[in-house]
């Protein structure tokens, strides 16, 4: 039996010195090849007449590498390392014939030489690192050193734009870095039988090997341009005489002219006993290929039909299923034939081809070429207004170095860019002291889901741009530059807006008194000293450059002025009696009021009977509220005599801060202060306490009371441990030992419940708004509980017909769907959900930077990229030390993972979370039970 090994990793020993002399871009009309690494000067036409250009004028960064080892030829003597920190490296590749939707054969070539410029990173002494072509991962390579082999890589794309990128990238950020030899880009017709296959299944090919089977021992190691005038890469493999049939004669070429294949090709075929195989090894597992194989009937001895008829088999099963395969009868002698058909690679990733002669058949099977491809997904591209507003923002601050798709892959934006994970939106831009100039681009304001922008400690000149389409904004840092002109007064407009940071700059004019009053408000973190000529109007700290300098008044306009200052003191102070006076008058009215109320003012809700007939506001739950559950109404005054006015500050979330306080009845409370001036109107707020009023479960914090007076006021029990986001994130997570696992479950279960209760036993109009690590609270026995429930925003858009004004959420949890449509549903709690679980398990936050890059990345990304390589130990805590169940680990992953599936429809429904979770902790408990006493217990002496 003979047998024809192929591998995509194997293009080396058979192809060496001889073959890179002639590998090249040549002056045929869309042909551009690359020889990476080599001098600015470098140009050349090779013995096939294809053009060599140096890289150098189409890439800044990377280093460029001339190696010791020349032997396989001028292409291969240089690299270009990209030893960078950047999250990849990207050559765009653009010449008279790439235009959207046309196809292209794009090709690499890497040689790492005998004695690279740096060894692996990696123990097994191979070099990883990623290929990426526009939005899509090409290849993850995998290649040795020392031996003198050199690898090639090939894809068939469809180009998306005038342009195709080419990129590089580690695989971990501490990961090799990459490189690369040559370049080569080739226009395909869209007549092929391959690329017809990519119109009709919206795929790319990567090219697992053009094999050119049956040639001579004297024969070429390759066949290509100007033979393919394609230039193809065909692979020849040599077999000795008795393996293989060759002819002279010309080969009739209508089966196979659409393809456009080498008529030498035809002109020897490989042929073995009754039955051979051909194995196509180290293939991505159980993945869809797509085979092409090429037959003639050369040999003269068969002259009519039935004489040479065979099966093919793919691992065994029968590929050809239309009936055996006869050439002869199918197109006669010497002329081309073509065998095509999708097929699958086994578990461990190989396809083993298998030729057998039927019972009846006269001679062997035999086989001229075949060609193997994967079919691979395509992602498309950042959204073209995003990718416009990207380049505008790096022509201005000078960030030219960094290209490719800003966004895509996921896993490899731009290192200062924080994408939403399907690529349609930005919503962090992070250049804090990134050593940029220019002036803040204006083209910021396209970007309209950005959350937060960080251009701090640069030398930005010039004004603030109006960025008032930023509604999602919640950040903007634009400390420590040059920046000149006035504050804009849209900012105070930007409802999300929680930090503005202008200090140490050079802005002049008076502050505008709306942004003073937020931060006064405690809604607004507002820096902005180090501004010399800012004029504080509402605290009367003008600087003297502000004050104008006027011209000496005329007596008369002096009396005018004085007689003006006389009125409006009057004026004032007859407003001031009347106020005084009403104010007298109301709390005469107010202390009548309460002794009908026979002094028992904080029992039930006696101004408003929420959800009883004499509510003045209509109810969105129309049940009578219990009297049991009725909340207790404070006065702002008590309010601050419960929290000892304000001394206590817990922490600050979306509704405000929360203060601790102490009833008169002993019991120690959690007290929400709104940050917002009855942003919601009382109607809706009361509206919410009505609908609190009748949640009521152990895993959620309880509600005690409120108050409407000045500020909206809720009062909460009081939750001894806490967040959890300390406990993960905060100080209590510095210890040597944080959470144990056990314990985590436990809390996992505890939200699960009570959100599943929220949504299953509860009006559909309960909705959770922001569940996250900080919205879990813990008590003593460290059990937990969900705060922060509240009305669906639908619920409000229903009553109201207006559109949402906010993202509810915060970045990392938001349900990227949500902010396509901003419609608020279970499954979008299900999403954050499945982030807070990740989040557990790992300890780290939703969206962190990767060192030592410093690559902003979501923790769903960061977590898919370990499940991917099967590591469970790079996701866990590693304050958990290994002390947890393996296989109760992969089931909480496996539930986060359901939980955060796009689309929306293929994530299970809380109830069926809880479930999950409790048989992690059945696998977790039963580890624990089955352990020896002995190793329960602590050693030692």
């Amino acid at each position: 039996m003979a047998s024809v090994p192929f591998s995509a990793l194997f293009l080396s020993v058979i192809l060496q010195t001889a073959i890179l002399w002639s590998i090249g871009s040549s002056q045929t009309t869309g042909f551009t090849s690359i020889d990476c690494g080599s001098d600015s000067v470098s140009l050349y036409t090779d013995g096939n007449g294809i053009q060599w250009v140096s890289d150098n004028n189409l890439i800044s960064e990377g280093t460029s590498i001339v190696l010791p080892d020349t032997s396989n030829g001028h292409v291969l003597s240089t690299m270009r390392l990209f030893n960078g920190s950047q999250s990849k490296y990207c050559y765009s590749l653009s010449n008279s014939a790439v235009k959207a939707e046309a196809f292209f054969l794009v090709r690499a070539w890497i040689y790492p030489g005998v004695n690279p410029p740096y060894t692996p990173r990696n123990a097994d002494g191979y070099f990883r690192f990623k290929m990426i072509i526009d939005a899509d991962q090409w290849w993850d390579v995998k290649i040795s050193y020392g031996r003198g082999w050199w690898w090639m890589y090939e894809a068939y794309v469809r180009a998306k734009r005038s342009e195709i990128d080419v990129c590089f990238a580690r695989t971990t950020p501490d990961g090799d870095a990459p490189f690369i030899s040559a370049l080569e880009l080739r226009p395909l017709p869209d007549t092929l039988t391959s690329t017809t296959v990519m119109n009709g299944t919206n795929r790319s090919l990567a090219c697992i090997g053009h094999s050119n089977y049956g040639v001579p021992q004297s024969g070429p190691s390759y066949v290509r341009f100007p033979d393919d005038t394609l230039d193809r890469f065909w692979t020849c493999y040599k077999a000795p005489d008795s393996d293989l049939t060759s002819t002279q004669e010309t080969i009739v070429m209508s089966a196979a002219s659409i393809d456009q294949i080498p008529e030498k090709i035809f002109q020897t075929s490989f042929v073995g006993s009754q039955s051979f195989t051909s194995s196509w090894l180290q293939l991505e597992a159980n993945a869809v290929h797509y085979v092409q194989f090429y037959f003639s009937e050369i040999d003269s001895f068969v002259t009519t039909s039935g004489m040479r008829v065979f099966n093919i088999f793919a691992n065994g099963d029968l590929l050809s299923t239309e009936g055996p395969i006869d050439v002869f009868a199918s197109v006669g002698a010497n002329a081309a034939y073509t065998y095509r058909k999708p097929v699958l690679s086994n578990a461990t990733g190989a396809i083993v081809f298998t030729f057998t002669s039927t019972a009846s058949s006269t001679f062997p099977p035999s086989v001229a070429a075949a060609e193997l491809f994967e079919l691979r997904e395509i992602n498309e591209l950042s959204p073209t207004p995003i990718v416009t507003a990207v380049e505008a923002i790096k022509t201005t601050l000078g960030l030219g170095r960094y290209t490719g798709d800003p966004c895509l892959p996921v896993g490899y934006a731009y290192d200062w860019l924080n994408c939403l994970s399907n690529g349609t939106g930005i919503t962090a831009i992070s250049l804090s002291n990134y050593g940029t100039n220019g002036s803040i681009p204006a083209e910021l304001n396209d970007l309209t889901t950005l959350t937060e922008v960080h251009m701090n400690g640069n030398n930005l000149k010039g004004e603030i741009p109006d960025l008032s389409a930023l509604e999602l904004l919640e950040t903007l840092d634009l400390s420590n530059n040059s920046l000149n002109g006035s504050i804009p007064s849209y900012l105070a407009t930007l409802k999300n807006l929680k930090v503005l940071y202008l200090q140490n700059n050079n802005l002049s004019g008076t502050i505008p008194t709306a942004l003073l009053q937020r931060r006064q408000a405690s809604s607004l973190v507002f820096e902005f000293s180090g501004n010399p000529s800012l004029c504080d109007s509402i605290n009367s700290k003008c600087s003297p450059s502000q004050s104008s300098v006027q011209a000496p008044q005329s007596q008369s306009s002096k009396s005018k002025s004085s007689t003006w200052i006389i009125v409006g003191v009057l004026v004032i102070g007859i407003l001031l009696l009347t106020a005084a006076l009403g104010f007298v008058a109301y709390c005469i009215y107010k202390k009548k009021k309460e002794s009908l109320h026979n002094k028992v003012i904080h029992e039930g809700l006696p101004e408003v009977e929420l959800g009883g007939t004499k509510s003045s506001v209509t109810p969105i739950l129309g049940n009578v509220l219990p009297s049991e559950r009725r909340f207790r109404k404070f006065s702002y005054k008590e309010i601050e005599i419960t929290t000892n006015n304000f001394a206590s500050k817990l922490g600050q979330g979306a509704f405000g801060l929360v203060y601790k306080g102490l009833l008169d009845d002993g019991r120690v409370v959690a007290v929400k202060v709104s940050s917002k001036t009855s942003h919601e109107g009382s109607k809706e707020f009361l509206n919410e306490i009505d609908l609190l009023s009748r949640v009521h479960h152990k895993n959620l914090v309880c509600l005690l009371g409120y108050s409407t007076e000045e500020k909206q006021v809720l009062v909460y029990e009081f939750m001894s441990k806490g967040p959890l986001s300390e406990h993960l994130h905060g100080p209590h997570s510095k210890n040597n030992y944080g959470l144990p696992w056990a314990t985590r479950l436990r809390i996992m279960l505890n939200a699960a419940q009570g959100l599943s209760y929220l949504h299953e036993g509860c009006s559909p109009q309960i909705i959770h708004r922001d569940i996250k690590s900080s919205n879990i609270l813990l008590n003593d026995e460290m059990e937990a509980k969900i705060s922060d429930f509240g009305i669906s925003r639908d619920q409000l858009i229903n009553k109201t017909g207006a559109p949402p004004t906010a993202v509810m959420g915060t970045p990392g949890y938001v349900d990227p769907e949500y902010l396509q449509s901003f419609k608020m549903s279970k499954p979008i709690d299900v999403y954050s959900f499945g982030v807070l679980l990740f989040e557990i398990i790992s300890g780290k936050p939703p969206i962190f930077y990767l060192p030592p890059s410093k690559e902003r990345i979501s923790i769903i990304n960061w977590v898919k990229s370990s499940v991917f390589r099967g590591n469970i130990d790079d996701i866990v805590d590693p304050s958990l030390h290994g002390q947890y169940n393996v296989e109760s680990v992969w089931k909480v992953v496996d539930v986060a993972l359901a939980c955060v599936e796009i689309p929306s429809f293929k994530r299970p429904t809380m109830s069926q979370v809880y479930q999950d979770l409790e048989e992690a902790m059945e696998l977790e408990t039963s580890q624990v039970q089955d352990l020896p006493t002995d190793a329960m217990t602590s050693s030692g002496s």
